[in-house]
């Protein structure tokens, strides 16, 4: 048994041990991933069912729903009625309702770190009445990670979106 054949077994040990490994990470992802799916349509379908009973006590109606999720896994429902000029914003628990006359701005905020990590990623509704604070991220990340770019431009497209259904261009 020469230096070539010892060679030969350890490279196919070291391929079995990593077939093992990717099918291993394979399987558990694939659970995750599932996990995750049912938790954000349980917790989408909780906030929509939320939406519905508002319907029906104000007596108006979302033509379309957008859902979010922040990074601690808590849902964000976002309704528009384009008849009555009206944007929903729910979250477990609570609501609000943001007339077009009410409405001010939307602004999405977040905190950079010395590590230049971005941390508590918020997005201010402002009314007459109130500044709405709707929380997407509480931890820091880096902006150019996919999960920092993904949470920065879901904030971002929820701030663009109520501003432009409520203040539409050219008003």
């Amino acid at each position: 048994m020469g230096i070539s054949s010892i060679v030969q077994y350890i490279l196919l040990g070291l391929l079995a041990a990593f077939t093992l490994f990717n099918l291993f990470i394979f399987t558990v992802g694939r659970k995750r991933r599932r996990a995750a799916q049912h938790s954000h349509q349980e917790t989408m379908a909780a906030l929509e069912q939320e939406a519905m009973a508002v319907v029906k006590k104000e007596k108006v109606s979302f033509e379309t729903k957008l859902g979010y999720m922040n990074d601690q896994s808590q849902g964000v429902l976002l309704t528009f009625d384009k008849q009555h000029e009206l944007v929903g914003i729910f979250l477990r628990g609570q609501h609000y309702l943001i007339w077009g006359e009410q409405f001010i701005s939307a602004t999405q905020r977040y905190e950079t770190r010395d590590d230049k990590k971005v941390t508590n990623v918020v997005v201010d509704v402002e009314t007459e009445e109130s500044i709405i604070t709707v929380t997407f991220a509480t931890r820091a990340y880096r902006p150019s990670s996919y999960l920092g770019k993904f949470i920065l431009s879901d904030s971002q497209d929820f701030a663009t979106r109520i501003t432009e259904h409520l203040r539409p261009p050219g008003r």
